[in-house]
């Protein structure tokens, strides 16, 4: 879940046709720059609207509403009349480089999850569900296509979170060391859950996305540091109790000359 910022377009710059929404067409913005994130695409087509125009931008971590759910937005490429234009909703996903792109399309389809809940018009799911590409054969959402079977785990995700909604018993908290955390789990079907990176980061790993999985990369062994330390004192000390045996050899040697000498 993420919070979602209304900032609608002034009507006067606002395409304007009365809608009411069969589909969700996903998008991803294609900027790639720094800082091409929700925030900066909401001042982007308030600028540029009514042409092009679309109903959210969501990145990894926030999403921004610029239109009403009620009203079009130019963004399909099909047309003035074109279903893609006129009857369907507009999610952009952003894809600049400084931010999580695996994140930000699941939470792309966590936001489709959730327009599927409560707009009734929408068609049932999976057939409310366009690319782009449906439309106008664009290649959109192209990090998306261009993965393997992208479009079908996208839209997995989207019906996990339909799924996982209707079967949530309850929210629980996360305590750490007998500490409440800021992190939530979830109850669901008498299971726990908890993120993945919240629970690998705690150990010092680390998660990373590519959309289609994610890839976990586990802390070193705990105490492999120290050990190793610990073997290259004992190897330093044995040569220094290697060496001082020597020397004490040496000197019971001269002790016991020094004897014969004397008598």
């Amino acid at each position: 879940m993420i919070p979602i910022k209304v900032d609608l377009i002034k009507k006067a710059k606002r395409p304007g046709y009365a809608m009411k929404p069969e589909y969700i067409t996903i998008h991803q913005t294609g900027n790639t720059s720094k800082g091409a994130n929700a925030e900066m695409h909401n001042r982007y087509v308030h600028n540029v609207a009514p042409n092009p125009s679309w109903h959210f931008t969501v990145d990894d971590k926030e999403a921004y509403q610029h239109l009403p759910l009620t009203e079009n937005g130019w963004h399909a490429g099909d047309g003035t009349n074109g279903p893609g234009n006129r009857k369907s909703i507009a999610i952009e996903i952003c894809v600049n480089r400084d931010g999580n792109l695996a994140k930000a399309e699941a939470n792309a389809a966590w936001l489709a999850a959730k327009l599927i809940k409560e707009v009734g018009s929408l068609k049932p799911f999976p057939a409310c569900m366009k690319q782009h590409y449906d439309w106008s054969g664009k290649n959109c959402p192209a990090q998306i296509r261009g993965r393997k079977d992208g479009w079908k785990n996208f839209l997995a995700a989207v019906e996990a979170n339909l799924k996982t909604e209707a079967e949530i018993t309850r929210p629980i908290g996360i305590y750490v060391d007998g500490k409440a955390t800021a992190e939530t789990g979830y109850l669901i079907n008498n299971s726990t859950y908890v993120r993945a990176a919240y629970l690998i980061e705690l150990t010092g790993g680390q998660v990373t996305g590519h959309g289609d999985y994610i890839d976990i990369v586990l802390p070193a062994k705990p105490g492999q540091a120290e050990l190793e330390e610990l073997r290259k004192k004992l190897k330093t000390a044995e040569s220094d109790i290697a060496a001082l045996q020597a020397a004490l050899a040496a000197e019971r040697q001269r002790i016991e000359n020094a004897k014969r000498a004397l008598g």
